[in-house]
C-alpha cells in the first residue's frame, strides 16, 4: 500500500471526514479518495480551504483537514491556521515537502522550513521523516488539536515519504495500533474555591454573567442555562459565544462589543456595566474582544473556565476557578438564591436591547439593522449566520438573533476579511439540512469571490448577501476617528456588478433595490436549492462615518 493511502486511512480512523484544499505536484503521490473515508473538497484558493477546515472543526467538535502544496501553497493556507489558532478551532493543516534529498530551505524550488514556519501558528508542528513515525505523529496531531483550549496542528510530509510503498503486514499493524486521539478532560474544580466564588456572587449587589465561547466547546450550555434560571442573574455574551444561551431568554441582555454605543447611538455600555459590582466571566477569553476596558477598574471579576487562557499583561481577574465547567456551573446553580430584582432593575435597558433597533430618527440611518431583521426571520431557530469581517459584522454580532450554539460564526479573534464565504460553505457541508446565510461587505467578499465557483460545483445551497457600499467601511471609520476626512484612495473601490460575477461563476443572483423585497428574495433564494447571491446597495450610519 502506498503511504499516502495509508495516511488517509489513519486520519479517517481519527475521525477526519473532510479534507479541504488544493494539491500541486504532489498529486503524483497522493490521491484523495472517499474510498479511504475522507471526502475531498477542491477550493479555488488555499485561504478558503483553511477557513473551511477551521469552521468544520468548530461545528463537528473534532479536527478536519486542510491541505496545500509546497511553499506558496502553504503560505497562502497559513491565514487559515491563524484563524484556527486565534478562534480556538480544532484543525489539522498538512502539506508536502520536497523530496528529502533536495530539502534545502529557501534554496531549492518551493522549499521553505514548513515546520518552523507553522510553529507560531499551531499548537504543535511536525514532519514525518519515516513511515514508522507516522502513527504516533498522527495521534499527537489530533490529541494536541482537541485538548485543553482547541486549536490547529500541522504536519509536513516529504514527497518521497508520500510515495513510499508500505508492506501490507506493516500497514495492517499500523492501522491496528493507531488509536483515536482523546481529549484530556479538565480537572475537577476546587470546591473551596467554588464555595468562595458562590459567597462572592451572593454578596454582590449587582452581579452580571459574561459568557465566552469555551462554554460552547465544553458542552456546558445546559448547565449555564440552569445557573441563569436558578440565580436570576442577567447575561451578556461575546460575539464568539452567541447562542450559548438563547437570545430570547428573559435574562439575556445582548452580545457586546466596543461598538455598542455607536450602533445604538446612546451610552449602552455604561448602562450595562456602570453599576455592576461583580462580573462572573464563564468560559471567558480576552481575545474574544469583550475587554476589561469596557467596565470600571474597581469591578470585581471572577473567571470560571475549564483551562487557563493566560493573558497576564492585559487582564488579571480577581479570582480564577479552573476545572470542569459543567460541574462548576452545577455547583453554583444549587447554591445561589434567585434574585428576580436584578432583571427588573434593567427592564428599560432590556426593552431597548430586545428591540434590536438603534435609538435615532436620523433619516440617514443605516440599512443594516433592517437587513439583519430579515436575515434572522429567514434563518429561524436553527439556521446559521456566517459573518464576514467589516462594519457589518459589528452590527450582525449585536443585532442578529441567535438561539442555539454555533449558529453565529465569525472570525471574532482573528478578524480576517474573506472569512464569510468559506465559513458558509463549510457550514453547508457539515449541516446540509440547515439554512445558511453569509453576510459580507463588498470589500471582504471580493477577496474570496473566486470560490463562488466552488459553491456552484458542489451545489452548496448557501445564500450570500453582499452589502455593497464600494468601500472598506470599517477602515473608513477608523480614519475618521482622527477627525480628519477619509483618504478615499485607501478605502474606496470602483463599482463591481456582483450579480454578473456570481452568474459568471455558475451561481444564481438577485439584486435587491429596496429592503421591503428582501424577505421574499431570501425565501426565493432558499427555495432554489442551490447557491444564490443577493446584492444589496447599502448605506451605513453616519455615526460610523
Amino acid at each position: 500500500m502506498r503511504f499516502s493511502d495509508l495516511l488517509q486511512k489513519m486520519l479517517n480512523k481519527q475521525g477526519i471526514q473532510y479534507c479541504f484544499g488544493i494539491a500541486g505536484a504532489e498529486a503524483e503521490a497522493i490521491n484523495f479518495s472517499s474510498d479511504h473515508g475522507i471526502r475531498f473538497f477542491l477550493s479555488r484558493h488555499e485561504f478558503t480551504a483553511g477557513v473551511m477546515a477551521d469552521v468544520a472543526g468548530r461545528l463537528l467538535g473534532k479536527p478536519q483537514l486542510a491541505w496545500s502544496t509546497f511553499g506558496p501553497g502553504l503560505t497562502n493556507m497559513s491565514t487559515g491556521a491563524c484563524s484556527a489558532v486565534l478562534d480556538r478551532s480544532p484543525t489539522i493543516f498538512a502539506s508536502p515537502q520536497v523530496v528529502s534529498s533536495e530539502i534545502c530551505y529557501n534554496r531549492t524550488h518551493q522549499c521553505i522550513d514548513n515546520v518552523r514556519f507553522m510553529e507560531p501558528l499551531t499548537k504543535s508542528s511536525h514532519e514525518i521523516v519515516a513511515v514508522g513515525d507516522a502513527a504516533q505523529i498522527i495521534e499527537t496531531l489530533v490529541e494536541d488539536s482537541i485538548s485543553k483550549i482547541p486549536g490547529p496542528t500541522y504536519v509536513s510530509i516529504p514527497l518521497d515519504i508520500l510515495k513510499e510503498e508500505v508492506p501490507d503486514t506493516i500497514a495492517d499493524e499500523m492501522m491496528r495500533t493507531i488509536q483515536p486521539g482523546l481529549r484530556r478532560p479538565p480537572m475537577a474544580p476546587d470546591k473551596a474555591i467554588l464555595a468562595n466564588v458562590a459567597a462572592k456572587i451572593a454578596a454582590a449587589r449587582n452581579p452580571l454573567i459574561v459568557v465566552g465561547n469555551q462554554v460552547i466547546r465544553e458542552d456546558a450550555c445546559g448547565e449555564l442555562l440552569a445557573l441563569v434560571d436558578n440565580s436570576g442573574i442577567p447575561v451578556i455574551c461575546t460575539l464568539a459565544s452567541k447562542g450559548a444561551i438563547s437570545e430570547e431568554h428573559p435574562l439575556f441582555l445582548t452580545a457586546v462589543n466596543k461598538y455598542l454605543d455607536m450602533i445604538y447611538r446612546t451610552e449602552i455600555l455604561d448602562e450595562i456595566f456602570g453599576d455592576v459590582d461583580l462580573l462572573l466571566l464563564v468560559g471567558y477569553d480576552f481575545g474574544e474582544d469583550l475587554k476589561s476596558s469596557l467596565w470600571r477598574p474597581e469591578t470585581k471579576t471572577i473567571v470560571l473556565n475549564a483551562f487557563e487562557i493566560d493573558a497576564p499583561d492585559v487582564f488579571r481577574p480577581g479570582t480564577t476557578c479552573l476545572g470542569d465547567v459543567r460541574r462548576s456551573l452545577t455547583y453554583l446553580s444549587t447554591r445561589l438564591a434567585p434574585r428576580p430584582e436584578l432583571i427588573r432593575n434593567r427592564a428599560a435597558l432590556k426593552q431597548v436591547l430586545d428591540a434590536r433597533t438603534p435609538l435615532t430618527d436620523n433619516p440617514e440611518l443605516t440599512d443594516v439593522p433592517a437587513i439583519l431583521r430579515s436575515v434572522s426571520r429567514a434563518l429561524g431557530e436553527r439556521g446559521v449566520l456566517c459573518s464576514d469581517i467589516g462594519l457589518h459584522k459589528q452590527y450582525a454580532g449585536v443585532l442578529a438573533k441567535t438561539r442555539q450554539p454555533n449558529r453565529f460564526l465569525c472570525s471574532n479573534v482573528c478578524g480576517s476579511f474573506g472569512f464569510g464565504l468559506p465559513a458558509g460553505l463549510a457550514a453547508k457541508v457539515c449541516l446540509p439540512d440547515e439554512r445558511v446565510i453569509v453576510v459580507a461587505g463588498d470589500g471582504g467578499f471580493h477577496s474570496v469571490s473566486q470560490d463562488l465557483e466552488t459553491a456552484a460545483r458542489y451545489n452548496l445551497g448557501v445564500v450570500i448577501l453582499v452589502l455593497n457600499d464600494s468601500a472598506f467601511g470599517l477602515i473608513e471609520y477608523y480614519q475618521r476617528r482622527s477627525n480628519h476626512p477619509a483618504n478615499t484612495e485607501m478605502v474606496r473601490f470602483g463599482t463591481v456588478d456582483f450579480c454578473k460575477l456570481a452568474e459568471a461563476n455558475g451561481v444564481a443572483a438577485t439584486r435587491v433595490a429596496t429592503l421591503d423585497t428582501l424577505d421574499s428574495a431570501l425565501e426565493e433564494a432558499f427555495a432554489s436549492g442551490g447557491p444564490h447571491l443577493i446584492e444589496i446597495p447599502t448605506k451605513y450610519d453616519p455615526a460610523f462615518r
